[in-house]
């Protein structure tokens, strides 16, 4: 929060490059032989990437069905079809689905490593095979080891570090990297408005996040979204196929030195996540829950579990001041996810699994 405020404060740091570019630097540290682009967003990311490998009318891309809104319009925004698969155990794709699915429309492969857990990338090579391009989706998963030549990620308000808004493009290849940067360095930076209201989000959120439970700072937090002075994770055309189009931009710096100074804290970010996620493990292992693989390489961005009535459990939890997740909902309305990030304490964890048993035990 108070980075955003300095931002804010610090116009003319908006509007250089510098920031933006080591922010690109480090990501190339963090993924030896890979170059990196800046983006204003995940979304922005995937329809790039896609309109460099030439995707459009015609062609298909797999995608999960559990998943984002954001990922099938990018496709669609092209003119391509996106393909739904189903999800296995893993939140990842059931292989067996993809295997119905690809066909010789195919052209790539949207792969979402489902809250930080890592998909298996050689299994799906092997299914769809050498003339279907793997992306690898790392929005939720920055953290895990990148194996193919290009991907993805977000630094969204809800991601493994947070710049509001803002992505990355990650790729091997030295001709598609040469092909992304020209398209990328096309583009238009966000408007100016736009930059401003994600450097608010922070600020505004500290002073409403205290009350957030109690209703006035719920109510706060929409009515300042209604009047535009904040922006949405997704957009309301987004949710009906629609194309904002501040979608895609560059990087604005503003919004770099946020994502900079949270790239730093990364490991440390992910190891309290894990610590967070043992827990679960350890204290959550009793009927009438599910709880995902132990993936020692997840990076837990949630942690995933699947009840007899996920609205159920959601209702109880809220009357209790605990807010959990429901990413997906559409797909699974029986899986809830719950909290780990960075702030959260191991007293916080202990409130959590405590009012999911209470639940189990009136539902049992």
């Amino acid at each position: 929060m108070i980075l955003a405020l300095k931002t804010l404060l610090n116009p003319f740091r908006w509007f250089g490059k510098n920031e933006t570019e080591s922010l690109e630097s480090s990501f190339e540290q963090l993924f030896p032989g890979y170059k990196a682009l800046a983006i204003n967003s995940g979304r922005s990311a995937e329809y790039l990437i896609l309109k460099t490998l030439g995707v459009g009318k015609g062609d298909e891309v797999l995608v999960q069905d559990f998943t984002c809104v954001a990922v099938p319009n990018s496709v669609c925004w092209l003119g391509a079809k996106a393909v739904s698969v189903a999800s296995g155990h893993d939140y990842n794709f059931d292989l067996e689905n993809l295997a119905k699915k690809v066909n010789g429309n195919s052209r790539a492969i949207i792969v979402q490593n489902t809250f930080g857990i890592p998909a298996d990338t050689r299994a799906i090579a092997k299914i769809v095979g050498s003339k279907v391009t793997i992306i690898e989706d790392c929005a939720h998963a920055l953290g895990i080891k990148v194996s193919g030549k290009i991907a993805f990620f977000s630094f969204g308000r809800d991601k493994i570090i947070s710049s509001i808004f803002g992505g990355m493009i990650l790729t091997s290849s030295k001709d598609l990297f040469v092909r992304l940067k020209s398209l990328r360095d096309e583009l238009a930076k966000p408007p100016l408005a736009w930059t401003i209201q994600q450097l608010l989000h922070p600020i505004a959120l500290s002073l409403v996040l205290p009350a957030y439970t109690l209703g006035p700072g719920k109510l706060i937090l929409v009515i300042l979204q209604k009047l535009n002075i904040l922006s949405r994770a997704v957009y309301p055309e987004e949710k009906r196929g629609g194309h904002p189009e501040v979608f895609p931009a560059k990087m604005p710096a503003a919004l770099a030195i946020l994502a900079l100074n949270q790239l730093k804290k990364l490991e440390r970010f992910n190891k309290h996540r894990k610590k967070i996620a043992q827990f679960y493990f350890d204290n959550l292992e009793l009927g009438g829950v599910v709880l995902p693989p132990d993936n020692k390489d997840a990076v837990w961005l949630r942690f995933p579990i699947k009840v007899s009535d996920g609205p159920g459990l959601l209702k109880y939890t809220k009357q209790r001041n605990i807010v959990l997740g429901d990413w997906y909902k559409d797909s699974d309305k029986n899986v809830v996810n719950l909290p780990t990030y960075p702030l959260m304490t191991l007293d916080d964890a202990k409130r959590v699994v405590e009012v999911v048993k209470g639940w189990i035990n009136l539902e049992s």
